[in-house]
Parts: structure tokens; sequence; C-alpha cells
């Protein structure tokens, strides 16, 4: 939930400041920057915060794995901002695959690996550094996810958006 917050806060500011750029973006691109942004900082926290936040959050049964998988996942979120940030433009000229919709997937499939960790701190009752909200905000984190999952897949352009009825009838309804 917290990190839903985080991407919404993120992705408003990066709205705000192409207004006051005289820049305007429409809301994928706003909604990419902000779980971009989400996502370079949560990757980094992995590192920074990896015993008191995020080993605490893992499964018993990972054992010695727990660590390493705390690490990979921060390499994997930083990994999947970098995707999204790089422009379209960038990966053509440089004859790479466009990687948005790759890291947007990938991002996707990592956030429902990480449901477990989510469900496994809720059935804990555990509490985690820096989460310090009370019990129900652990049953809520993974009532979340699938918004969060959603969002990256919508701002990567893996998901289109609906047809409006103005695009329809002017037939762009595809051309999103």
């Amino acid at each position: 939930m917290s990190f839903l917050a985080l991407m919404t806060t993120l992705a408003t500011m990066a709205w705000l400041a192409g207004l006051i750029l005289r820049r305007p973006l429409g809301l994928r691109d706003a909604m990419r920057l902000g779980a971009a942004g989400a996502f370079l900082l949560t990757g980094v926290d992995h590192f920074l915060s990896v015993d008191s936040r995020y080993l605490p959050m893992m499964p018993a049964f990972f054992g010695a794995s727990a660590r390493p998988l705390v690490l990979f996942t921060g390499a994997a979120e930083l990994a999947g901002a970098l995707g999204l940030l790089i422009p379209l433009a960038t990966c053509a000229r440089l004859g790479l695959p466009k990687l948005r919709r790759a890291a947007g997937l990938a991002l996707a499939l990592l956030l429902v690996a990480l449901v477990m960790a989510n469900i496994n701190v809720a059935i804990q009752g555990e509490r985690v550094e820096g989460f310090d909200f009370g019990r129900w905000y652990y049953w809520l984190r993974p009532a979340c996810q699938p918004v969060i999952i959603y969002w990256v897949l919508y701002a990567a352009g893996v998901v289109r958006a609906a047809p409006s009825p103005a695009r329809e009838a002017s037939g762009q309804a595809h051309a999103v």
C-alpha cells in the first residue's frame, strides 16, 4: 500500500513538473515515471535495509536463500525501473529491443512473486521496520498488489487504454 502511495505521489509530481515546464505528460507517461521512481527507490532500499526490512518478510522455508533473493529482487527492481525509463527512440537508435514492454512484464512477474512475502508477514503477524501502521496494513498490502501490477502493465504499454467514444469515432482507438 505504501508502494502504491509512493507511485501515485511520484506520478503526480512528474505530471505537475510537466505542466510547470510546459511539457505536459500524458497519463501513461506520468504513471510510468511514478512506477520507475518507486522501483528505483525500493530497489536501492533492498540493499540498504536488507536485514531490517526485507529479510523479516521472507518465509522461513527460503532459509539461506533469503538474503540472495532479497538482493536479487532489489537488483530486478532497479533493472525494471531503468527499462521503464529508457526512451523508445534510444532503444531504436542502439538497435535494442523496446525495453519498456519487457521491463513492465518482468516487473509484473516480480510483483506476483512478492505477494508471497506480503502474505507471509500478514500471517506471521510480524512487524517490519518502516511499516509501523498496525496489523491491518499487512493484510491490505496483498490486496493492493493487483492494482500495482495493472499500473505497471499499463504504464509500460503492455495493457492498452480502453477506447473512448471520441477516439473510436475518429478512428484513433488502436493508435495508443
